[in-house]
């Protein structure tokens, strides 16, 4: 199998999870900071009109305010940006509603909470609330979300010559699935990224697909156990491992893609 190489600039990072509610705050978390001693109830996205913030699940409302963090940072307007919105596991909590709901005898069910339960609610909130007609994919890998998913937006920024936004979100597990799905933390991060030959400033990551069999998510380098819990259990979290990356970008990573291909990541700042 031959090798095939990709490249894009990082130009804007946004990041929300228990403990943190900036790339900043994640930041300090990874090189060693205490870990704050309240938890974060959830965000609040500004961007999404209120009517339909009131609305909204926890999955979108992490998934939108990255994005919206991300954009920021990167300096765009959100509506020139294609988007690929990533998630492990869904809403857990409206698909076990709506399971109990049609295995009881009134099977009437909310068409808000309906509608808020598709897998690409996220995406459909955020274009709405931006305004963007660019296109946006919505990617469920489970454990290989994160490879999957920065494979998919590469390949798009590179082909299409395009900028893209990623975003990662994964939230608690229902408490009825949490024996089989322990996630019981709050996570998501975000990426603007550009072609590498675009006119802007960060970090420059380049991917290779490789064949490899049997390949694991590495270690963190972080000795948070509060970061090594949710990047083990929450699968959007897997993004943290290239997070250290760009924050330690002297070394490649090796990351699962499928049960016979791998992706190596390099950084260059």
């Amino acid at each position: 199998m031959q090798s095939k190489t990709l490249k894009c600039k990082i130009a804007g990072i946004g990041a929300w999870g228990s403990y943190f509610e900036s790339w900043q705050a994640l930041q300090a978390l990874l090189n060693g900071a205490s870990l704050p001693e309240t938890k974060l109830k959830g965000p609040k996205p500004d961007i999404i009109p209120a009517n339909e913030r009131r609305r909204a699940p926890l999955p979108v409302k992490l998934a939108v305010a990255s994005s919206w963090q991300a954009t920021q940072d990167a300096g765009v307007e959100a509506d020139t940006l294609t988007c690929v919105f990533a998630s492990g596991l869904g809403d857990t909590d409206l698909t076990d509603y709506m399971c109990k709901t049609l295995a009881s005898e009134h099977k009437a069910l909310s068409p808000t909470k309906f509608h808020n339960s598709v897998h690409n609610a996220p995406a459909g909130y955020w274009t709405i609330s931006t305004g963007t007609m660019k296109a946006a994919n919505s990617v469920a890998g489970y454990e290989n979300l994160v490879s999957l998913t920065l494979l998919e937006a590469m390949i798009q920024c590179e082909t299409e010559n395009t900028p893209m936004l990623l975003t990662f979100y994964d939230a608690p597990v229902a408490q009825i699935l949490t024996p089989v799905l322990p996630n019981q933390e709050t996570f998501a991060f975000s990426l603007v990224v550009f072609p590498h030959s675009a006119d802007v400033e960060g970090p420059l990551l380049t991917a290779n697909v490789e064949q490899q069999e049997h390949t694991t998510w590495p270690a963190l380098q972080s000795k948070s156990d509060y970061l090594r819990r949710l990047y083990a259990a929450n699968p959007a979290a897997k993004i943290l491992s290239l997070a250290e990356l760009l924050e330690q970008p002297k070394r490649d990573i090796v990351v699962p893609l499928s049960s016979g291909t791998a992706l190596t990541f390099s950084c260059e700042k």
